[in-house]
């Protein structure tokens, strides 16, 4: 039986707090944990109820548990004693993301492994391991908790394109490990909680996590979405194409799924970001569909993702679900090419947003070389 560590107890203390030690309902002792964590200042316990304790150390540590919780990620991985160590050695060192100060450690080497798996690190060649750290509010709260100033440098042009055209490509089986990750990144994107794993539960096994309905949903209409583009991949892309992707994704969740927007929307968070007005979107998607279809070879594919990318999302035809038909476009113009799909991870979604919708200026080129990069990515992670 695996023991509860003391993130573990603190987690649960957090969602069921104030409660009693027997409450937490562990199968093993965990007086302990309690015990430390009061010495610690972590917890009060008044009249046997336990409650936790805001701090300069709790607070990033209940940030960081809640981050995880929400998004499927292990908190037990990022509070380990080695990445401290990392986040201190690794900034200073890349792009060698093997440095001999972390090197020939095994517990170093798994934190490692797991922050490339989730993408708050890039790789763009493996032997030696090259790559970059990406900017992320959970690599923040460590930094704090760690009491770090992490210095995370921008991201040099590297030449990535002839590393993807030399890509060996097959057709996209939607049952492929890479699937269930474009499909719960996409919908995590937009506040769903759904993970990899239950993705893959869900559309497999047909099991049903315990997460909202609406949550399940958005993954459900976006698997649809994706099997027509799977379906039609060398058909044209146009605007009724274009229009059918949006309505399967917004399918129950908008009554106007698949229908053009009538009134102006913003973006939530970032009200600098202008989109067209309603009168305007007619002649911009005609405009857009003919530059996609203008595109002759996979090398122009990649040259033009950022741009394509952007102009979508500024457009933002629809009254919902732009960013998520944005993604799947995309996708589709790179299957349309024999090209591997774009798929965005936890780590990489702070970074991919503020080129997207936070951005406060528009630049398609360093979003160009972020989608690049995670084709090489996980293309290298794949192996």
């Amino acid at each position: 039986m695996k023991m509860p560590t003391k993130y573990d107890v603190f987690a649960t203390l957090i969602e069921k707090a104030p409660c009693r030690i027997k409450s937490l309902e562990f199968k093993t002792p965990i007086y302990y944990h309690i015990s430390e964590m009061e010495k610690e200042g972590w917890v009060q316990n008044k009249r046997n109820l336990l409650t936790p304790v805001k701090n300069e150390i709790t607070l990033p540590i209940f940030r960081i548990i809640k981050y995880c919780l929400n998004h499927g990620l292990d908190y037990n991985i990022l509070f380990t004693k080695s990445m401290g160590r990392i986040l201190k050695i690794l900034p200073k060192s890349i792009p060698d993301l093997r440095p001999k100060m972390l090197s020939n450690n095994k517990e170093i080497n798994r934190v490692l492994v797991y922050l490339e798996k989730n993408q708050f690190i890039l790789k763009y060649a493996r032997k030696p391991a090259r790559g970059r750290l990406l900017q992320h509010q959970i690599l923040g709260y460590l930094s704090s908790l760690y009491h770090l100033t992490i210095d995370i440098k921008k991201p040099k042009q590297i030449g990535l394109t002839q590393k993807i055209l030399q890509i060996k490509t097959k057709p996209l089986n939607p049952f492929e490990e890479k699937v269930f990750a474009f499909l719960a990144g996409s919908v995590q994107l937009e506040g769903s909680t759904i993970t990899e794993g239950d993705t893959r539960e869900l559309l497999v096994k047909d099991i049903y996590p315990d997460k909202p309905a609406k949550d399940i949903q958005m993954v459900k209409n976006l698997n649809e979405a994706l099997k027509y583009v799977l379906n039609n991949v060398e058909s044209e892309i146009n605007q009724e194409a274009i229009k059918e992707i949006n309505r399967l994704i917004m399918f129950s969740l908008h009554t106007h799924a698949g229908k053009y927007k009538l009134t102006q929307n913003k973006i939530q968070g970032n009200p600098s970001f202008k989109t067209a007005r309603p009168s305007e979107v007619l002649q911009l998607m005609q405009e857009f569909c003919r530059i996609v279809e203008t595109i002759d070879s996979r090398e122009g594919c990649l040259t033009l993702l950022g741009k394509l990318h952007n102009d979508l999302q500024r457009i933002h035809p629809f009254a919902d679900g732009n960013s998520r038909t944005t993604r799947l476009i995309l996708n589709w113009v790179l299957l349309k090419h024999d090209l591997p799909i774009v798929v965005l991870k936890m780590g990489s979604f702070d970074e991919y947003m503020s080129l997207t919708k936070l951005s406060g200026k528009r630049d398609d080129t360093l979003l160009n070389q972020l989608l690049l990069e995670l084709i090489v990515h996980e293309e290298l992670d794949k192996k």
